[in-house]
């Protein structure tokens, strides 16, 4: 629920935002007033270290460009993850190889995230 005019209005579009790791529960909520017709936009996040939820509101001249910003990801205090959701489901794989002679196997996501998928004796 966005204030506007005296009165709490139903946004009507809200965009989840990829948790992080000082962030989760991330959600945009814009709104376009009923009544004065102006752009509203609220995040509201649940900081990890704090156990608080915080809410940003922009100014109203600055509205427009800050919800261009956290849909790219570029608004620094987000933080949202880098890479894309839609390729997040994709892997590619990265060898390494120890001094001991032994190869470490990670799969590797467009986000940055290693997981290890074995490690082969050589």
């Amino acid at each position: 629920m966005i204030y506007c005019c005296g009165r709490y209005q139903v946004p009507f579009k809200t965009v989840f935002l990829a948790p992080d790791f000082n962030y989760r529960d991330r959600k945009l909520e814009i709104l376009v007033c009923s009544n004065c017709g102006s752009l509203s936009a609220v995040l509201t996040q649940f900081n990890v270290k704090t156990k608080k939820y915080e809410t940003y509101r922009p100014k109203r001249k600055k509205t427009s460009k800050f919800i261009r910003e956290v849909e790219a990801g570029k608004w620094s205090e987000v933080k949202v993850k880098y890479g894309t959701k839609e390729r997040a489901g994709f892997v590619y794989g990265v060898n390494k190889l120890q001094n001991d002679g032994t190869v470490k196997q990670y799969a590797v996501d467009f986000n940055g995230t290693k997981t290890l998928v074995k490690v082969v004796n050589g």
